[in-house]
């Protein structure tokens, strides 16, 4: 191990920091977007005979959005996955360049 591979891993965690931070912001501007869809939903107001009919046109109504906030948090997932394998190298290739220095 060298000096220069324990940066190279440091710079890919801060690349999946930086990934992370965006999948996150991502994922929080879908939820917004499906809550202003359900919100202009229910001031147009919904149509339907009884609260089962009304909830079932409110998905079908917001449906983008709700499959845009499920991709939002899978990606969102895989980020955080990466951050953490990430993060895990970075350790070990500072304990590696700690164990080479201390031999």
């Amino acid at each position: 191990m060298s000096l220069e591979y324990a940066r190279q891993k440091m710079e890919e965690h801060n690349l999946a920091i930086d990934a992370h931070l965006k999948a996150l912001l991502e994922y929080e501007a879908a939820l917004d977007a499906l809550e202003d869809a359900k919100t202009r939903a229910i001031l147009n107001g919904l149509e339907g005979r009884n609260e089962t009919e009304r909830k079932a046109r409110l998905a079908e109504l917001v449906k983008d959005e709700e499959e845009r906030v499920r991709a939002a948090r899978t990606a969102l997932r895989i980020a955080e996955s990466r951050l953490k394998k990430t993060k895990a190298n970075v350790q070990l290739a500072l304990e590696a360049l700690r164990l080479q220095q201390a031999a």
